[in-house]
Parts: structure tokens; sequence; C-alpha cells
């Protein structure tokens, strides 16, 4: 069952993955991890030929993938977004638009 909470958390964190230098976005965990997984799919790829951060990652991703969850890859300012706008009733005006896009430009 720890077992379980700690590929979780990782989850949680993949889902999150940091965002670059200079506002560029940088590859996250979960974005490495459906990378490694097409890679290792197609044979480009081994096992072996992952750190053991990339193996965890992938390991998590499978996990989601077993339960039938999706992996959300969504960036953090998107989802921010997303959620807001919902927040909003689905349709906010141009200035609640305006200050979605400030309030989520810090993610």
């Amino acid at each position: 069952m720890k077992r379980i909470w700690r590929m979780v958390a990782v989850a949680v964190t993949l889902a999150l993955g940091p965002l670059g230098s200079g506002g560029a976005h940088a590859e996250t965990p979960a974005e490495r991890a459906w990378r490694n997984y097409e890679l290792l799919r197609s044979g480009s790829r081994k096992p072996s030929d992952l750190s053991d951060a990339e193996r965890r990652e992938l390991a998590a991703l499978l996990q989601m993938m077993r339960e039938g969850r999706s992996a959300d890859r969504r960036t953090p300012r998107q989802r921010c977004i997303d959620e807001e706008v919902e927040r909003e009733g689905g349709n906010p005006s141009d200035l609640a638009m305006r200050a979605i896009d400030l309030k989520c430009s810090q993610r």
C-alpha cells in the first residue's frame, strides 16, 4: 500500500514538472516518461539504457496506464487556465479571461 502511495506521489510530481529558465518549456518528467515509453516500444531504446530516475518515471506512467487513468499532459499553466475557466462557469468574459491569464502566467 505504501508503494502505491509513493507511485501516486511520483505521478503527481510528473504532472507538475518544472519550467525551464526564461519561460522556455523544459521537458517535464511526464513528457520524458512518455518519450521513453515510446522509444522502448519502438525498440530504439532498451530498459538498460534508462537511468534510475527515468525507470521510476516510466513505472509511474505504466501504473497510471494500468489503472485506466491517462497521464495529464497539459502544462501547469494550461491546467490552471482550465480550472479557472471552469470556476467561472465555462464561459468567462473577456475581462475575466485576461485576469485568468494573468493569474496563471506565473505557473
